[in-house]
């Protein structure tokens, strides 16, 4: 028998409140406790389902166990059912070991350089019909918008859906996304609504594979298609109703984290117009004009347009923490992590650590300029993307689409923000803006 403390009830706390977590201040508690000597730390979540006791995990070693190493024992499955609910199906983001590398293996090829090649026309097409009409002295939500722009375009390319079905799967997937205002709403008609909008979502989803059933496409060309496939599952083809919900789980994890992402990104923009200015002219020394814009592996090679991608994710990844409940007991750092105990693999806190980056809390590009920035970067030590065996598929993707996305902003447009205070970067799990992220937008 371990010998070894329960990390519940031994392990330093951060205290944190509902207040908190409202305002954006649940990762500097946590990071603030971690940099005083512990990578475990334990916290009680305020409010929501999950409500209660929870360790949160911090830093490269903890993460390469419970992302790598040791993932079996961290049940995906069990850590996002409270935030999902059960209502959906299941894909490659909450299901558990070996059925996470079964489905990984089966819609890789989605998300290979081919298939990226592809999509990456389409991106470009959208980046530019979303920003074209943004006219002078316009106001724009840049979350809202960037929530939009994502659905459509992961619905259009990764997906493979039918321009028809993505803006009604759209307003049915935002009912349960944007969650509810629990002072005006009760759990109860909160949930009420989003049944709906969830059998919404699911009868769409059910009619694109139904006509894709009927009319196959010649070659695999996105996730629908690749399901579609008679090899499928050890050579049983899935029913309409587990592809549906399979896809389901792909369109909510693929569009809302990059919205997030993007959303906040743009705002950055307004509020730092120096980076953007930096920005716009790292582009037009490279040969970026209106009739000319560059293309993927151009941007890619641009180092200011690159450090921004990596701190604006160090900063305000998507995901505040990744849920995981323990499938078993597991000894780390001195600990016992009990079967049973809800577990946050911290990435935004460990992206604040102090150990790591000399003023973490500062927006600061040049962070990456040192001949040692890599290795802030490797894996397990930048989180945004996750990493190790559970590393986001779509990573590529989401890169490719901020790089379009700033590119095409920075070089049109100047863009301010319409509040004087800072927005909060807020959320416990997912993050969320704590207001709308507005800006003003103005022909550059």
């Amino acid at each position: 028998m371990s010998l070894a403390p329960d990390a519940l009830a031994a392990a330093p706390r951060a205290d944190l409140t509902a207040a908190a977590i409202r305002d954006g201040r649940a990762a500097d508690l946590v990071a603030a406790v971690a940099d005083r000597g512990s990578s475990v730390v334990r916290v009680d979540i305020p409010v929501g389902p999950d409500a209660g006791p929870c360790l949160c995990l911090l830093g490269a070693q903890a993460a390469e166990m419970a992302l790598g190493a040791q993932r079996d024992a961290f049940s995906s499955d069990l850590g996002w059912r409270p935030i999902l609910g059960q209502g959906f199906g299941q894909a490659v983001l909450n299901v558990d070991e070996p059925l996470h590398t079964q489905q990984r293996r089966l819609i890789a090829p989605a998300f290979a350089a081919e298939f990226i090649e592809r999509y990456a026309e389409r991106i470009i097409a959208y980046a530019d019909a979303t920003f074209r009409p943004w006219c002078d002295g316009d106001i724009v939500d840049t979350y809202r918008a960037m929530c939009h722009f994502t659905f459509r375009v992961v619905g259009a390319t990764v997906i493979g859906l039918a321009e028809a079905i993505i803006e009604p799967a759209y307003h049915a997937s935002r009912v349960f996304l944007d969650g509810y205002d629990f002072e005006t709403e009760s759990r109860a008609e909160f949930l009420a609504r989003t049944t709906i909008a969830r059998e919404n979502l699911l009868s769409l989803l059910r009619a694109a594979v139904h006509e894709r059933r009927r009319g196959p496409a010649s070659e695999a060309r996105s996730v629908l298609d690749l399901l579609l496939a008679p090899a499928t599952a050890g050579g049983t083809q899935l029913g309409d109703e587990a592809i549906a919900g399979y896809l389901a789980i792909l369109l909510i994890a693929g569009h809302d984290t990059g919205a997030t992402m993007y959303g906040r990104a743009l705002y950055c923009l307004a509020v730092m117009p120096d980076v953007a200015d930096a920005l716009a002219a790292e582009l037009a020394a490279a040969g970026w004009t209106a009739a000319r814009p560059l293309g993927v592996a151009d941007l890619d090679r641009l180092r200011l347009l690159e450090s921004f991608m990596l701190e604006v994710g160090r900063l305000y990844p998507p995901l505040i923490n990744l849920p995981r409940v323990m499938a078993r007991d597991l000894e780390f750092a001195g600990y016992r992590l009990t079967k049973g105990t809800r577990v946050a693999i911290a990435i935004a806190a460990s992206q604040r650590l102090a150990a790591l980056h000399r003023h973490p809390a500062r927006f600061d590009l040049s962070r990456y300029d040192d001949p040692g920035a890599d290795r802030k970067t490797r894996p397990f030590l930048m989180l945004t993307f996750a990493g190790g065996g559970r590393m986001c598929l779509g990573m590529r993707f989401a890169q490719i689409e901020f790089k379009a996305i700033i590119a095409r902003v920075v070089s049109t447009l100047q863009l301010s923000p319409c509040a004087s205070e800072a927005i909060a970067h807020a959320g416990f799990w997912v993050a969320r803006p704590a207001a709308p992220l507005r800006v003003r937008a103005a022909a550059r």
